[in-house]
């Protein structure tokens, strides 16, 4: 099966072309990354001439701007990229009869409730969370498509968790939020869960992220019990965040886990993670 990748120097784009490799059913398929660096996604000549060269069986589109208070100050840079860059791998796909794999996010929700289903109305409170449900709608429009909901991603030098682990690892106690929750997905497992699902024709909504629920206060505790140290509270309010975020948008596993892919709870995979750091070098 031919794969062709956007995003691929992304830390989800990254993740995935190493588990295309490790799995032995998939190390063989050809696979064309392609990222920032080689085209602008919304330059719809130089994608149709990109995916129509490559002539992929699947397109896994992860390219995005997923910085929410950037796409919350610059809305025609997010439509840009999320919507406009998706109209165009869609049509491409639809033209060569390619299955389209579509990253969305759990930020389609207004984070009223928590626990979503694939079945529940989207109804984003953000800009990032508008475009991404406007992407998902163009991947609908091909007739072999997958939108693939997660959340929190984390595994990277940079993120959200690596900070934290510096800060601990330096003494520091750091702020955390504790009134905001999702589920926190090493960027790993959601790999794993892209190659499996790549390996199955399903169609139509699947969410994929670590399970269980958690505040980014939660998982500071849970790091700080595997390294040591200890972090404090605050409140989403505190930080003066330019968008507005769900309160509460963790999703439910129940569809990729009847499919037979069950994902793990957010503290196993974090566990694995911090296992994993000195051998990192973090």
């Amino acid at each position: 099966m031919r794969i062709y990748l956007t995003g691929a120097d992304g830390l989800l784009g990254t993740a995935v072309t190493a588990a295309l490799a490790a799995e032995p059913e998939t190390a063989h398929w050809p696979v064309l990354g392609v990222s920032v660096g080689d085209f602008d996604i919304a330059d719809g000549t130089a994608v149709r001439r990109s995916i129509d060269a490559f002539a992929p069986d699947v397109v896994l589109h992860a390219a995005g701007l997923a910085v929410v208070d950037a796409c919350e100050s610059d809305p025609r840079l997010a439509m840009r990229v999320n919507v406009e860059g998706t109209s165009h791998v869609a049509e491409a796909c639809a033209r060569l009869d390619a299955r389209l794999v579509y990253i969305s996010s759990d930020y389609v929700f207004d984070g009223r409730r928590g626990g979503y289903r694939e079945s529940d109305a989207p109804n984003p409170v953000s800009v990032y969370g508008l475009t991404k449900l406007a992407g998902e709608r163009l991947a609908a429009l091909v007739p072999s498509h997958l939108v693939v909901r997660t959340s929190w991603l984390y595994g990277g030098a940079c993120d959200q968790v690596a900070e934290l682990t510096a800060a601990l690892r330096a003494g520091e106690r750091p702020a955390l939020i504790d009134d905001q929750f999702s589920g926190p997905t090493h960027v790993d497992e959601l790999a794993r869960a892209l190659v499996w699902l790549l390996r199955h024709p399903y169609t139509g909504t699947i969410h994929a992220a670590n399970g269980g629920r958690a505040s980014w206060y939660d998982v500071g505790r849970e790091v700080a019990r595997h390294l040591g140290g200890e972090v404090t509270r605050a409140g989403l309010a505190d930080f003066g965040f330019v968008g507005e975020r769900p309160r509460d948008s963790h999703l439910r596993m129940d569809r990729i886990a009847s499919l037979g892919h069950p994902m793990a709870h957010w503290t196993e995979a974090l566990a694995r993670f911090c296992a994993r750091l000195p051998a990192l070098g973090v």
